[in-house]
């Protein structure tokens, strides 16, 4: 479990679940929520103070830790908050290619 303080001192706590997924509740009394294609697919909560959170981001560059090294894929709402629907983030360790040698522009290395 990990714990976020928004900048209006509300504090929501991140749960993993055991199949995957994260449990973000706290007060989500005034917040956003976007929506992909239809009102069922949600792709975005941002409540007021943050954390704003969307599809696509690394939840831990968010929310801290290696435990939350997931990708988030959307949001369903549930009683007390909302279940984050993740992906695992694959990293090869032996994949440099982006240390690959590019074009010098104007002699800066």
């Amino acid at each position: 479990m990990a714990e976020y303080i928004n900048r209006y001192g509300d504090v929501f706590t991140f749960t993993k679940q055991k199949d995957g997924n994260v449990l973000w509740e706290g007060n989500f009394e005034f917040h956003r929520t976007g929506f992909a294609k239809n009102s069922d697919d949600i792709n975005m909560v941002d409540p007021s103070g943050g954390p704003y959170i969307k599809a696509g981001q690394m939840l831990s560059h968010i929310i801290y830790g290696d435990e939350m090294n997931v990708i988030v894929e959307s949001f369903e709402s549930v009683e007390n908050g909302y279940l984050i629907k993740t992906k695992e983030h694959k990293v090869d360790p032996d994949d440099f290619s982006h240390l690959e040698d590019r074009n010098i522009i104007g002699g800066i290395i």
